[in-house]
């Protein structure tokens, strides 16, 4: 697994994207009180937003690295030690709104090394056929992908979902731009996720929109 050493610099959600990403849970999701960060990494930010601009009432976050999870604890962030392809471990989170699933998406979590959607650890497929086929997951789920996804990983996995679950759909692609790092420094304008929005009972067109900022 690639897990961080939270001892040096590593690569971290910055304000900005989670800032879009509260925006788009309050049109798609008005109501939303409930969001889990699956390997969420150091989930501050996260957790802060969330609360000051969703007035979210449950947050969990679960990671595999020991030092993050006892890193979110020390700091009152409710967090579990896990492997998210693991279903038990799974099966708690069920009852969260929404999901957010972002692995490690460069080769030694520095943020700077690219790697392919279908090469990412923990990977895509597995954690999709864990949370949507095997436990039936009703709710919204954000597949949290490297700058490097494609139309057609975008297609494939959604191929891949429907055919357990017809009613799920893919959303919304949503292409995640910052001008500042997850340190919080100032940088040129450079995408960061392409975030894929997947929901129950949609049509088969997806939307495709990007956010420059915040």
């Amino acid at each position: 697994m690639n897990l961080p050493d939270i001892r040096h610099p590593f690569a971290r959600t910055n304000i900005q994207t989670i800032r879009q990403r509260a925006g788009l849970l309050r049109e798609l999701l008005p109501s939303i009180s409930s969001i889990a960060e699956i390997c969420c990494g150091d989930c501050r930010a996260q957790y802060d937003i969330y609360h000051s601009e969703l007035g979210m009432q449950r947050f969990r976050g679960l990671d595999l690295s020991p030092e993050i999870v006892e890193f979110n604890r020390s700091r009152g962030i409710p967090c579990d030690y896990g492997n998210a392809l693991n279903g038990t471990v799974m099966q708690s989170f069920l009852d969260f709104e929404a999901i957010f699933f972002g692995p490690p998406l460069s080769l030694e979590c520095d943020g700077h090394r690219l790697i392919a959607f279908r090469d990412v650890v923990l990977g895509f497929l597995p954690f999709t056929n864990l949370l949507l086929n095997e436990l039936s997951y009703p709710g919204l789920l954000v597949l949290i992908g490297p700058r490097s996804t494609t139309p057609g990983d975008a297609q494939w996995i959604e191929y891949q979902v429907r055919k357990a679950r017809p009613d799920y759909r893919l959303r919304l692609i949503h292409h995640s731009y910052a001008a500042i790092t997850g340190l919080g420094e100032v940088t040129e304008l450079r995408l960061k996720y392409v975030e894929l929005w997947f929901q129950v009972g949609q049509d088969p067109q997806w939307e495709v929109r990007e956010s420059k900022g915040t």
